[in-house]
């Protein structure tokens, strides 16, 4: 009952977040005041890297980057000091973005089907974050820094096969988050 309360809330919480911001597309945002433009969203534009000018929106909370052909982020990226809910899904990422541990104020992070094997152990500086979404990426490493996240409530593992050992060390390590994993397997420690 716990689970399904902090699940409605976060999506309540996400909800009223989302409806206030509008989300502009890279043609729109290039018109306005940059202090003006909270979100951006740069969805199945087969982008290989995101533009330079970028840079110049400090005051974004959304963005969203999913469904290209990334490969890395900007470091620019890490110097966006209001963004909350960052979404670079589907892309092909191999390596974690570092930047990202730099988002101090990121509460969603969704990354997924990209083709990460593990977190850094940099991921505890985005002290804020409340949800992480790596479903269907391969990772063989978690970082012990996941505990510092005070914050945390929610990891989709789903897509990523553990083994009931591995499951339960992370159950118990992160009581109150809730983890959600397929089905065990043998196929890992």
């Amino acid at each position: 009952m716990k689970r399904i309360f902090v699940l409605i809330l976060l999506l309540w919480s996400s909800a009223i977040l989302a409806q206030d911001v509008k989300m502009f597309t890279w043609e729109e945002a290039l018109s306005a005041n940059p202090g003006s433009v909270f979100g951006i969203t740069f969805e199945k534009l087969k982008l290989k890297s995101l533009p330079d000018e970028l840079e110049r929106f400090h005051q974004l909370k959304y963005l969203n980057i999913s469904k290209n052909k990334l490969t890395r982020l900007p470091s620019y990226i890490g110097e966006m000091k209001n963004l909350i809910h960052l979404n670079a899904e589907r892309n092909q990422l191999d390596i974690f973005p570092i930047v990202v541990c730099r988002l101090e104020s990121l509460r969603e992070l969704i990354i997924n089907r990209n083709s990460i094997t593990e977190l850094p152990s940099c991921i505890e500086y985005a002290s804020k974050l409340e949800y992480i979404d790596i479903y269907d990426n391969p990772i063989i490493h978690l970082p012990e820094s996941l505990d510092n996240l005070n914050e945390l409530k929610k990891i989709d593992f789903t897509g990523i096969r553990f083994s009931p050992k591995f499951q339960k060390s992370w159950m118990n390590r992160l009581p109150n988050v809730e983890l959600i994993f397929d089905a065990p397997c043998d196929c890992m420690n």
